[in-house]
């Protein structure tokens, strides 16, 4: 028998929804109308419209600001977070299926090694040592292995919690039908994990594309920054152009929201399946 819902718990219920719509999307509309403002109205930082227009002369700006620095630092970005999603989807979900699928002591202690990585900080000099004495510091490459390196422990639990749901009977079928270990990961059960490795795609990808600290660490220089330390240039001791900088910040999130509209099927499909069992 199904219980009816109170008025009041449905009232309370949109309220919550209203609330939450409502501060959420008080944050996009400030950033949008003051990306539209001259300097001066734009310093004022409120919710007003402006009194002149001013995107298209922000925007122009902002693509030709320090020899269109921000394009070199848009692709820059965008190149570290692909390369670093593609690297640790192999790496993950590999080691993943293998963790998942045998047992043994060597199985056991890369659980709790894979685990010590989610709560162990970043050590910056240890790493800087690392990637000088390798001639990777200050390099695309080099920033692209700590990031995955950061990211591996979280997309590997993620991983092999969803393949606790897959069958091993598949396994079985996949061997007699005459499959290697090879085929039988990447023509069978690779397939399977698509709803997981989307949503790792979309989760992982906001880490590398919004992170500011490592870049600042381990990059050097306009030729390879990212678009987060180049939005910090925006801003001076003195004076900051607020117009001009949440321009930048709207260009800033069009690659995570277009993502995220693409693969927004599939995340929600990741993400529940590893919540029910049975």
């Amino acid at each position: 028998m199904v219980k009816r819902r109170s008025v009041w718990s449905i009232l309370g219920e949109v309220l919550a929804i209203l609330v939450t719509g409502i501060t959420h999307w008080v944050v996009y509309y400030f950033a949008i109308i003051n990306a539209c403002k001259t300097r001066a109205e734009a310093a004022q930082l409120n919710l007003k419209l402006p009194k002149e227009w001013a995107f298209i002369d922000n925007l122009k700006y902002v693509w030709n600001f320090n020899n269109r620095v921000f394009l070199r630092s848009f692709f820059n970005s965008v190149t570290i977070t692909v390369l670093s999603i593609i690297m640790v989807i192999f790496v993950a979900s590999m080691a993943a299926w293998i963790m998942q699928r045998r047992g043994g002591f060597i199985t056991k202690w890369s659980d709790k090694i894979v685990l010590a990585g989610l709560t162990t900080p970043l050590a910056v000099v240890p790493t800087f040592w690392v990637l000088r004495t390798l001639h990777l510091n200050n390099t695309i490459p080099g920033i692209v292995l700590v990031e995955v390196a950061l990211i591996f422990p979280f997309s590997c639990m993620l991983y092999k919690d969803f393949c606790n749901n897959l069958p091993r009977e598949i396994d079985e079928a996949a061997i007699i039908d005459g499959c290697g270990p090879l085929q039988l990961f990447f023509r069978v059960a690779f397939p399977l994990m698509k709803p997981i490795t989307s949503a790792i795609i979309i989760l992982r990808s906001l880490v590398v594309y919004n992170d500011f600290t490592n870049p600042m660490y381990f990059l050097q220089g306009s030729k390879s920054s990212t678009v987060q330390l180049t939005i910090y240039l925006f801003q001076s001791t003195f004076v900051t152009d607020y117009g001009r900088l949440f321009t930048a910040v709207l260009l800033v999130c069009i690659p995570p929201v277009l993502l995220f509209l693409l693969l927004n099927k599939q995340i929600m499909e990741g993400v529940t399946m590893g919540a029910v069992k049975g």
